[in-house]
Formats: C-alpha cells, structure tokens, sequence
C-alpha cells in the first residue's frame, strides 16, 4: 500500500503535470470507486480547473476551481498513471498521434478493456479516467478498495478530521511525537500505523523506523524511554524524507518517461528481507505478526 512518501511523489508529479488544467472529459468505469451517480461525478467534475494538490497522509486532494475537491485513497492497490501527449507511441494500435485531443477522446471513449490492451503500461485496470485540456489522460486504476470522491469543504472536512498528525509537518517535533505517546498502552508498531495517531505510516516504513531507532516492533510503548521515543520520530521523519528523495517503494511508474519512481526499494534494511542477513551485524532478520500485519526485524539490533 502507498504510504506517505510514495503519495507525496504522486503529489509532486501531479502538482507539476497536472495542476491548472482542465478536465475536460471524463470516464468512469468502476461505478463503485465514485462517489455519485457516473453521470453525476462526470457533470459535476467536467470542465473544472485544478488549482492543485495537497496530500494529509494516504490521501491526494486535488483542489477544483469551483470551492470542491477531489479526494482520493489508493488502499492497497490503487495507482496514478498519466499519459502526456509526448508518451503517445505507447498505444498498441494505429492510433492519430499527431492529433492529442483526437488520440483522447479515442482513449476517453474505451472500455476497461481494451485500455488494457492500448495501454501496456497501465499499472492496473482503469478506474475513472480524466481527459485534461492540454491532451494529457490521467488514469485512476485498481481502485478496487480505493476512491476518488467529489466532496464539498466540509465533507472534506469531516472525511479528515480523525487523522492524526503527518509525519512531514513541520510543526510536529519530537516532544509532541512523545506526548501522544504518554500513557497509551499497546505494542509500538500498531500504533505507529493507526492513521489517528500519526497518518500516512504504513507497514514497511514503521518497520524501517523501528529498526533504524533500535526498537522491537512488539515492544510495549509503556516501556519506551524518552530516548527511545526521539530517536523513533526522528528516524522515521529521515526514512521518510530519504525514500522520497529516491523515489519511494512504488514499483509501478506514474508515467511512460518516469524513472524516478521505486528508487527506495534497494535501500530497504529490514522490510520484506525476512531471511536474509542484517546490513549492519550480518544476524538473520526475522519476521513474525503483529497486529494482523508482518513485523521485520534484527534480533541483535533491536531490543
């Protein structure tokens, strides 16, 4: 699942790319990832500007020129792709290049389908599709468990409200991190991934972070020391910052020229290497459960 450096990336592409076009069409194809009637979500959402985007943990918000918003939850397999009009050569078929509006409207026009055979990169099956007034497409896919919501200000408001504090707030320190810490009960690692405490930390960051700090993931908060709890916010603030830097752990790109995207997943030290040997004291990292999802961890260099 994306996490918070993978949708702040998502973020900056689209802020770049995106941002002050128009939608100018608009295709749903999984009536159940919107939440209007199709016909509804299309009316109300085509010919809008986007002004930008801002992401609070998992989520994008794409900020529409007429006081509405977009939001939208990738959940576990949910994924962004952007066509641009000099990435048109992708298309499995004889298609007008030359012509990007008419090349869009070709692509607005298909069914999941056959986008699925047009497009070989698509990372998933097309969701809702955006046609966007410089000839670019923007597709939401595999927004099987995840959305993209058309919402007012206060129902944006209400959707947000119980999320916790973002790890890339910059007016979040490491006391506040240890004051919302104090008296809780409970193993570190569940905690970390509740979105009402700290939002957007997901499991392979929380994993990352506990080891960086040198924390089990199974120890119980009421034992960390005030140390321990810095060093904590603050590795996990620096993996955070370091795989956006890198690219994240998105394995998919956002476009045909995207090379960028999943440039973390090499640096991961204990995430998904159950097995394999610690980077740093060559012990074997383990793996185990807690809370219903998988721990890493380094036997030596945690406690």
């Amino acid at each position: 699942m994306p996490e918070v450096p993978e949708m702040e990336i998502y973020k900056n592409y689209l802020n770049q790319w995106v941002k002050d076009k128009h939608i100018n069409k608009v295709n749903v194809l999984r009536a159940k990832s919107v939440n209007l009637e199709s016909s509804e979500f299309c009316r109300a959402v085509m010919g809008k500007k986007i002004d930008g985007i801002s992401r609070r943990g998992k989520y994008l918000v794409f900020h529409l020129n007429d006081g509405h918003f977009l939001l939208t939850h990738m959940m576990l397999d949910g994924r962004l792709f952007l066509l641009t009009t000099d990435s048109e050569t992708m298309l499995e078929q004889e298609s007008d290049v030359s012509q990007p509006m008419t090349l869009q409207s070709e692509i607005l026009e298909s069914s999941a389908e056959d986008l699925k055979q047009k497009l070989k990169m698509l990372p998933g099956r097309a969701s809702v599709v955006f046609g966007l007034s410089d000839g670019s497409v923007l597709f939401f896919c595999s927004l099987t468990l995840g959305y993209l919501h058309y919402l007012g200000q206060e129902q944006l408001e209400r959707k947000l409200r119980e999320l916790g504090k973002d790890p890339l707030d910059s007016k979040v320190s490491a006391q506040d991190f240890s004051q919302l810490l104090e008296r809780k009960r409970g193993m570190i690692k569940p905690w970390l991934m509740n979105p009402k405490n700290i939002s957007g930390v997901g499991n392979a960051y929380s994993n990352e972070a506990l080891f960086s700090a040198g924390v089990l993931p199974t120890r119980l908060i009421s034992q960390l020391s005030s140390n321990e709890k810095v060093t904590l916010f603050n590795s996990l603030v620096s993996i955070i910052k370091d795989s956006i830097r890198l690219g994240g752990d998105m394995e998919e790109p956002f476009a045909a020229w995207d090379d960028f995207t999943g440039g973390y997943n090499a640096y991961f030290k204990v995430y998904d290497r159950a097995g394999k040997p610690c980077l740093v004291c060559q012990e074997t990292i383990q793996k185990t459960e807690v809370g219903g999802r998988n721990a890493f961890f380094c036997p030596h260099c945690q406690q």
